[in-house]
Formats: structure tokens, C-alpha cells, sequence
């Protein structure tokens, strides 16, 4: 009977959760494109049945439901701008039809049926970020009244100051302008700048970034100018970008945690201590579930939340493994005691580590 019981509270969670979409259907999603200037849709496949669309597109059940709470935020928030959303397990010719290859997928499409690719984190912010900036040119034109309002007008900003000899440092730099418009929002000022040609505002983190015309003339220059002010000063580390810290030779301040909610409350706390120890430190946020095995390696139990420094140049590993729960202060304090020498490096043996879920 309990067991019965629970079964039934499961469906009901499962189906609240699968009618809170309100997907569209075909003609549906045809008719709301048309008659829109533009119209963001995300593309996904419902929990209790995943296999009928899993031809379609690669179906990532965590993401889509990470996407759920943020999409309903951005639809409550948003009056202006239609959200909608299709389910590729209910029509699955539909997803093939507008070429969705995985799930969930963002695109914001104009009412000519053409359509911008989301590659952003699923959050209400960042979406709504993208969609603000669309709606602006792929450059904008700024003069000394103008220029404050646009530097805070988007998480990443680039201004550029070009003078007549310039010219083909400021096509590269419209080039570029195209090529991330979906990310960051660009400008030219209609004014120079004593030894700067190009300014970067990075308001997520607090920084900025200048560049003269010497920084930006060697081929790709400029662009990793772009790819260095819009890096997080606290990334998560993947795959794709951990070589990036092992060959950097700093030291790398690992905090592992299993939801996002815990990685941002992380970053939030720790960005200033970040940015003091930035010559010295990378603090990285890290999936605990996906890298259960690396928790191990740094002396920290599997799927608990735990912070815990490496040194690549010689392995040491120091793991955190104090009463106090993790804040900037803590941290800091038990970065200093291990540069003292006071924390000797772990050897493999076991910790008595205290669980700090609270943060």
C-alpha cells in the first residue's frame, strides 16, 4: 500500500512538473512565429517519456529540468517578449522539421523564421540578458554622454576608439562584434583615447580590461583580448577547459558541489577573495557528481560539498577538512595557514571531514 502510495506521488510530481511547459504544438508554434517580431523557444523532452523523441535530439534530463524553474521565472518576469517551448517526445517530426539536435535548446527566432542560438547557462538572467541583447545593433555608436549607460548595459561590454589609422584594427573588431553578439554587446566611440583602443567592462565580476593598438595588432589578438575580460573569474571547470588551469601553473582552489545553487551562492561569497589572489590562484566551482572520482583524488568524500587546494607543479593536495563552514573569510584563513606551512599535504589518508551542505 505504501508502496502504492508513493508510486502515485511520484506521477503527480512528475506530471506537474511536465504540464508547467505548456508546450505548443505545430501549427501553434507557426502561427506565434509569424505573427512576432521575435519569439524565444526552447525545445525539450518530457521526463516520462524521453524515448519517443530520443532520435531526434540528445536529451539531457538534468539540463532540462535545471531549465524548468528559470524558463516559468523568465515568463513571469517578461510581458514584452513571447516565451514559448515544444516537446521533441510528443512530436518529434516538429523538432526535425526546425532542426533540433538536442535537448533542451534555446533560439530566439525573428519573424522572417531566421534564428540566434542560446549557448549561455540556463538561467533567468543570462537568458534574458540575450534576449535584450538582440534587439540592439551588432555595434553601437557611443559619445561621451552615451558611453556610461552602455558600459553597464550588458554583463560584458567592448568599446572601441579608433582613430584614421585604425582602420583595419576596427573592421577586425566589427568582424568580431558579429561573430559574438549572442554573448557581449559592442560599441564604437566617436572618440580616442590617449593609449587605449580597446576597453572592456566585465560587470559580473567587477572588472575591465584596456587594450592599445600594439595589444591588438598581431593576427587573433584582439579576439583573445575578447576571450580573456569575458572569462569568469571563478569558471566551472569541464572537461573541455581543465589542461587550461593543470598548464597555468598556479595553484587551483577546487569547490565541488552537486547543484548550481550551491556553486553560485559560492562564487557570489568568494569573487573578492578571487580577485586578491588572482596572480597566485584559480578558484574554480567543479560538479560533484560528474567528477566523483577527482573528489576522491582531493582527499574529499564522494557527492558532498567540499573544497579542497592542489598544486599541480608538485601534486600536493590540501583538502579542507575544518569545523567552520566555507565563506571567504574561512577560506582565506586556511589559504594563509597552508602557505605558512601550518596544513601539511594529504597522503591519502582518511579525513575526518565535516559536511558543509549549509552554504
Amino acid at each position: 500500500m505504501r508502496e502504492s502510495i508513493w508510486t502515485l506521488y511520484t506521477l503527480a510530481v512528475l506530471l506537474q512538473r511536465v504540464l508547467a511547459w505548456e508546450h505548443l504544438e505545430g501549427k501553434e508554434l507557426e502561427t506565434t512565429l509569424e505573427a512576432r517580431d521575435r519569439t524565444l523557444v526552447a525545445s525539450e523532452i518530457n521526463e516520462i517519456n524521453p524515448s519517443a523523441g530520443i532520435d531526434t535530439c540528445h536529451f539531457s534530463r538534468e539540463h532540462a529540468q535545471a531549465l524548468e524553474p528559470e524558463w516559468a521565472a523568465l515568463q513571469k518576469q517578461n510581458q514584452e517578449d513571447v516565451y514559448v517551448s515544444i516537446d521533441c517526445s510528443q512530436d518529434a517530426k516538429l523538432c526535425q522539421k526546425y532542426n533540433v539536435r538536442s535537448c533542451p535548446t534555446i533560439r530566439l527566432y525573428k519573424q522572417d523564421g531566421s534564428y540566434t542560438s542560446y549557448r549561455g547557462p540556463r538561467k533567468t538572467q543570462p537568458i534574458k540578458s540575450f534576449v535584450q541583447r538582440q534587439s540592439r545593433p551588432v555595434v553601437s555608436y557611443v559619445n561621451d554622454q552615451s558611453m556610461p549607460s552602455f558600459q553597464t548595459s550588458d554583463d560584458i561590454t567592448f568599446i572601441g576608439h579608433f582613430g584614421p589609422s585604425e582602420k583595419q584594427i576596427k573592421e577586425d573588431f566589427t568582424k568580431l562584434a558579429k561573430q559574438y553578439h549572442d554573448r557581449f554587446s559592442f560599441a564604437i566611440a566617436d572618440y580616442t583615447l590617449p593609449k587605449v583602443l580597446v576597453e572592456c567592462f566585465n560587470n559580473v565580476d567587477e572588472t575591465s580590461l584596456s587594450a592599445t593598438s600594439n595589444d591588438v595588432a598581431s593576427p587573433g589578438a584582439l579576439q583573445d583580448f575578447i576571450f580573456s575580460c569575458s572569462t569568469p573569474l571563478i569558471p566551472e571547470m569541464t572537461r573541455r577547459n581543465e589542461m587550461d588551469f593543470f598548464q597555468s601553473g598556479k595553484s587551483i582552489v577546487y569547490f565541488f558541489a552537486h547543484s548550481q545553487q550551491k556553486k553560485d551562492a559560492f562564487v557570489s561569497d568568494i569573487r573578492p577573495l578571487a580577485k586578491k589572489y588572482d596572480e597566485y590562484l584559480h578558484f574554480v566551482t567543479i560538479d560533484a557528481k560528474e567528477y566523483a572520482d577527482a573528489a576522491k583524488l582531493m582527499g574529499l568524500k564522494e557527492g558532498r560539498t567540499g573544497l579542497s587546494v592542489q598544486n599541480p607543479n608538485n601534486g600536493d593536495v590540501f583538502p579542507y577538512a575544518r569545523k567552520e563552514a566555507i565563506s571567504a573569510a574561512v577560506v582565506e584563513a586556511f589559504l594563509v595557514d597552508i602557505i605558512q606551512g601550518k596544513v601539511k599535504p594529504w597522503r591519502g589518508e582518511e579525513l575526518h571531514q565535516q559536511g558543509h551542505d549549509e552554504l
